[in-house]
């Protein structure tokens, strides 16, 4: 249950720490962004979900 609420609020600030880092390089709002910042977070937030059970085993 903690991975699932930790990976959750890593995915929330991943995105948005995605969306500033894209939005600061002038990147233009695509399909092809949102994919990327969602696959990012995504990632993220396996990663940490991961680390959780790792620890609490």
């Amino acid at each position: 249950m903690l991975g699932l609420l930790f990976s959750t609020a890593v995915y929330f600030v991943a995105s948005y720490c995605i969306k500033r880092w894209l939005d600061d390089m002038g990147i233009p709002k695509s399909m092809t962004r949102s994919v990327t910042i969602f696959s990012a977070a995504v990632i993220f937030a396996y990663g940490a979900a991961a680390i959780v059970d790792w620890f609490s085993t």
